[in-house]
């Protein structure tokens, strides 16, 4: 396997050797583009090197804070390391860079619904999103009907949520799953329990259980 060295930041301290005078700091030029920074956090990525990730999409960032590609990087991988407030922070500067964008709207919805704050502004985030990526329209009322369900809005939640595992394509079975969770969440909140356990069997038919021992043999 390639062997993958970090090429850090170059950062050198001279301290001047005299008994009067303070240390002088000198910090050279980073020898790495931000495309490189955000190549080299991919690698390490792959890896599962995510703190070693993190910081390269750190200095991508820091070194060409227009990059709207390295920003939404850099919130994927906080979202993923439950560093919300980085995430938002993150995936906030990339929408800035690229309105347009249906999967930063939703992203960023989805780091509000893990705070469980701002789920007004989040709801507008996905009813954005549907409008300017109408080809992921499935997995945005995912989130949707989470948050739809999350303000009381039961029946919409429902409704989201059904249409969203109607048209989650097949081949996707763990966003699948994770639909029908959410659509069993929504029919127990209703009181609809033959409905949410239904769900519930879907979701187990797309995700198994897989036990932690494997069963005695007789």
């Amino acid at each position: 396997m390639i062997k993958v060295i970090q090429l850090a930041t170059a950062l050198t301290i001279l301290s001047l050797a005299t008994s009067c005078s303070l240390p002088k700091i000198i910090v050279l030029h980073d020898p790495l583009s931000a495309e490189e920074h955000i190549k080299l956090g991919g690698i390490y990525d792959s890896q599962g090197k995510t703190g070693l990730a993190r910081e390269q999409y750190r200095f991508a960032v820091k070194q060409a804070p227009k990059n709207g590609r390295a920003w939404s990087l850099l919130g994927d991988i906080a979202y993923r390391e439950k560093d919300y407030p980085e995430a938002e922070k993150a995936y906030g500067k990339a929408l800035d860079l690229d309105p347009k964008s249906g999967d930063l709207h939703n992203n960023l919805a989805w780091v509000y619904v893990q705070q469980d704050k701002r789920l007004g502004k989040a709801q507008e985030l996905v009813q954005a999103a549907l409008e300017h990526t109408p080809a992921h329209r499935p997995y945005y009322l995912d989130t949707l009907g989470v948050i739809q369900l999350k303000l009381g809005k039961i029946p919409d939640a429902i409704t989201s949520l059904l249409e969203a595992v109607e048209t989650i394509p097949r081949g996707q079975p763990d966003l699948l799953a994770e639909a029908y969770q959410h659509l069993a969440d929504a029919y127990h909140a209703a009181g609809d329990s033959p409905a949410a356990d239904n769900a519930l069997a879907r979701m187990r038919q797309l995700k198994p259980v897989t036990p932690k021992e494997p069963a005695s043999q007789p």
